[in-house]
């Protein structure tokens, strides 16, 4: 090698005896282990159908550009630059091929790739029987969650993790690893016709000449590349520039994803609707990324202190950049598992963890290694446990199509029944109903989400159960296709004279309109809604019968959940799954003392229908009202708008019961005697009354029922009222 190459790291000389090969096999036994059950999931997203439909309209089509217009017939445009034609093909093709099994099977394959790559790299620079190596590679493992999904995205985190094995790799090996710079392009053309996540990969290979460029200006001898290597470093990475343009779009799609990325106004509107863009920080559980990322932290810094003079610029710049993207977006920690797992490696090889020098280096020796096997039991079987007991929402621990928006059940009822209704559906339902449906039938809705950004701010307002029927005017369709999870939208539906419950399965309740007749001898509800795989998934089926109060149904549900669900903290999940039937029985009996009773104990862990336990005290504050007990009627009536902030009958009932206190205090005001410091009770806040009013007025709907308090509320602003109002219950 060139002077000024970083060496190839020698084994560590010292007196302490190297470890036991036992010990990092046990080791990667366990990383292993918890790779095949922590990844044992089903298909999570519904991106996967849109994509595999995207793949087979390539090759049928002869194209590689998508109308992404043709899909839904809702209005939808091609303003967006969508490019991952190569991930769509392959998808397509090996469901195709293989099945469920297959997509499944790439995903292990992408995973070990990462396993594969840190033993590679660790037997180059002979670390691969020491037991951090394998430590570390648990912990990018677990750190890669988000990135193994059967999608695009994870050609992301494999290209990824080829590009940071590559990097330092080339480090390592020096002079002799010249030609592995051209593999940069290689990797980033592929990169950039598979995933928008190619942004990243430029931003390591920007931080990487960066720190290279550092590394010859500001760090010791020995720690820069050599100048041939630097040369053939820097016209690799120009190529790898230049090859982000070689797409079927040209330099448009990444000056629009470049564009996009920017905080513009719309940009940060649609990363607050979507749960992917949110920081793991945000979750209770992230599914041990934030307890991984902190020892990776921790370990990563103990290493660095006892190389502190070799360290080099791009593994500084890297991890921080990463590790910071890592805390900022759920959606993008995986990036940072594989440069943390290869910059680490370098760092074990450099000097022994446990220095020489120190008088008890052999007893730290011996201890090392059972140290790190337990905290890797311990870590290993704490991610197992939470993965299998407490799964990420709608998910189980193993295979098959998740539970949350996938409604295989109800695209076959759509299929064989309606074939040629017009379809409106819920936002995540929409990508597998495209996937069985098209393209005989349309969707109104997906997850693609950008063809739609016109209008999808209205979409939005409707799922949060807002205008639901201006929406439903402006595009009328035969039949919808509602979540089970979209209570308030299906709530709506249930409730409306024009449209009727057709079906009903694990994911979905299909509506029709009640003009269309329901074809003869076809079964309401699937016979297959009491085994769901997923307490969340069950619980929704629960809510909606319960709704309806089909309590046979109720009770099937109920027993699938008692033996489906063994394990202690599910057995509790379930039986408060059984105190909220209960409490939605008192509810629709008009029991609303025991309803607000069994509800309130359940809410709001497991509750599924806030509206019952919001009418419920109404209801009850009512009654205290009638009974004179002011006090409790607010209290109640103040709980029953905690619950369902902005509902119009608390407005009126807390503003009708103010009116009446102020009416009443100045009615008294002028025959109360001057208290001791000369000042007469307090007439209260006078606008606080008149604002409840005046918001009830302007946002409580104009029927029948809410006509009178209307009318009331009017006369309490005006001064003409003069009786004790009664307060307004629910319709």
């Amino acid at each position: 090698m060139k002077d000024g190459s970083p060496q190839h790291p020698a084994p560590p000389i010292s007196s302490i005896p190297p470890w036991h090969w036992g010990w990092s096999a046990a080791l990667a036994a366990i990383v292993v282990i918890t790779a095949a059950f922590r990844y044992a999931l089903p298909l999570r997203d519904g991106d996967i159908w849109f994509h595999m439909l995207y793949g087979k309209y390539f090759l049928e089509h002869h194209t590689l550009i998508a109308d992404h217009t043709i899909f839904s017939w809702t209005p939808s445009d091609n303003d967006t630059i969508y490019c991952n034609w190569l991930p769509d093909i392959f998808l397509y093709l090996l469901h195709k091929t293989t099945g469920l099994v297959g997509l499944f099977a790439f995903r292990y394959a992408c995973l070990a790739v990462l396993v594969l790559g840190c033993f590679l790299f660790a037997r180059r620079l002979r670390v691969a029987t020491h037991p951090m190596t394998w430590f570390f590679c648990l912990l990018a493992v677990i750190m890669a969650y988000t990135g193994i999904w059967e999608k695009p995205e994870i050609l992301s985190f494999t290209l990824m993790t080829l590009t940071a094995w590559n990097w330092w790799h080339i480090r390592s090996q020096g002079d002799q690893a010249w030609k592995n710079c051209y593999l940069f392009p290689l990797i980033m053309l592929v990169w950039v016709n598979s995933h928008g996540g190619f942004i990243f990969g430029c931003i390591f290979l920007l931080l990487i000449w960066l720190g290279e460029m550092a590394n010859t200006w500001l760090s010791r001898p020995g720690n820069a590349l050599s100048p041939r290597l630097r040369k053939h470093l820097t016209i690799a990475l120009t190529m790898a520039a230049c090859s982000i343009f070689l797409t079927p779009y040209g330099f448009r799609y990444p000056w629009q994803l470049l564009h996009r990325l920017l905080h513009t106004e719309e940009t940060l509107s649609s990363f607050g609707t979507i749960g992917a863009y949110r920081s793991p920080l945000d979750f209770e559980y992230a599914y041990g990324l934030i307890l991984c990322a902190d020892l990776a932290i921790l370990l990563l810094g103990l290493l660095s202190l006892r190389n502190l003079k070799k360290m080099e610029w791009s593994s500084l710049l890297t991890n921080l950049t990463f590790a910071l993207l890592y805390t900022r977006f759920y959606r993008t920690t995986f990036y940072w598992a594989p440069v943390f797992l290869f910059s680490a490696l370098p760092l074990i090889a450099m000097n022994p963890v446990i220095s020489p020098g120190w008088r008890h280096a052999r007893l730290g020796s011996r201890l090392l290694p059972i140290m790190l096997l337990t905290f890797a039991i311990s870590l290993s079987g704490f991610v197992l446990y939470k993965g299998y007991v407490y799964p990420e929402k709608y998910t189980w621990m193993g295979f098959g199509i998740g539970e949350l928006i996938n409604p295989v059940e109800e695209a076959a009822y759509i299929k064989k029944y309606f074939p040629r209704a017009r379809i409106g559906n819920t936002y995540g339902q929409g990508a597998y109903l495209l996937w069985e449906l098209w393209p005989d039938n349309k969707v109104f809705i997906d997850a693609r989400h950008f063809p739609f950004q016109k209008w999808i701010e209205q979409y939005w307002t409707f799922a949060h159960g807002k205008n639901i029927k201006a929406l439903i005017d402006q595009y009328p369709c035969d039949l919808w296709c509602i979540g089970l999870h979209e209570a308030t939208v299906y709530s709506w539906f249930l409730a409306s004279q024009d449209w009727k419950l057709a079906f009903c399965g694990k994911n979905s309740a299909v509506f029709v309109r009640n003009t269309i007749a329901l074809p003869p001898g076809a079964p309401i509800f699937s016979p297959s809604i009491a085994s769901s795989k997923s307490q969340l998934s069950g619980l929704d089926a629960l809510s909606f019968a319960v709704n309806i109060q089909e309590w046979s149904v109720a009770e099937q549900i109920l027993d699938g959940m008692r033996h489906n669900f063994i394990w202690p903290a599910q057995k509790e999940f379930t039986q408060k799954a059984e105190i909220f039937t209960a409490g939605m029985k008192a509810y629709h009996g008009q029991d609303y003392g025991r309803a607000v009773a069994l509800l309130g104990s359940i809410y709001p862990e497991v509750i599924k229908n806030d509206r019952a336990y919001a009418v419920s005290l109404i209801n009850l504050s009512a009654k205290a009202w009638e009974e004179q007990q002011g006090a409790l009627a607010r209290e109640l009536n103040q709980k029953a708008w905690d619950i369902r902030p902005g509902y119009y009958v608390c407005l009126y009932n807390a503003g009708a019961m103010d009116w009446y206190d102020w009416r009443t205090l100045t009615s008294l005001k002028d025959a109360t005697p001057p208290s001791k410091d000369g000042k007469k009770i307090s007439e209260g806040d006078p606008d606080q009354w008149r604002l409840a009013l005046q918001d009830f007025i302007k946002i409580a709907p104009r029927t029948h029922a809410t006509t009178p308090y209307l009318e009331d509320a009017q006369a309490m602003l005006l001064g003409t009222f003069g009786n004790r109002p009664d307060l307004m219950l629910p319709p």
